[in-house]
């Protein structure tokens, strides 16, 4: 089972990681990798804490309190875990159908405006 969830992750990474190096270059994504090499245990466990919660409001289709989550975290400290938080709850979030989104306040611009105003915080 353990192999399986590191695979899953590795995968989960590795598409993160091309969906940001097209949406923000790869130079880019390089010095964001480069700037959280010195990451604090506090924020790793803030981090942790970030995770889990996005993970929680997804199961429950609170999409809009996952972004804000999301987006206070990166506005008080820019990691690349927290990117590649919001990165993967986009992507989780837009899985969802436009019926589901719509029923729980969520829609396919506000994704789109999502990613634009992560893409924003990290130029």
């Amino acid at each position: 089972m353990s192999i399986k969830k590191d695979w899953m992750e590795r995968q989960i990474e590795a598409i993160s990681n091309t969906f940001a190096a097209i949406l923000f270059g790869k130079d880019k994504v390089k010095s964001i990798l480069e700037m959280d090499e010195e990451e604090s245990g506090e924020t790793q466990m803030e981090d942790d804490i970030l995770e889990r919660m996005t993970k929680k409001y997804l199961s429950e289709k609170n999409f809009n309190a996952a972004e804000n989550l999301i987006f206070n975290a990166i506005e008080k400290e820019k990691t690349i875990r927290r990117f590649e938080l919001a990165l993967n709850f986009f992507n989780e979030a837009h899985q969802f159908s436009d019926e589901v989104l719509s029923k729980y306040n969520y829609s396919n611009s506000e994704i789109e405006e999502g990613i634009n105003c992560l893409k924003r915080l990290y130029d």
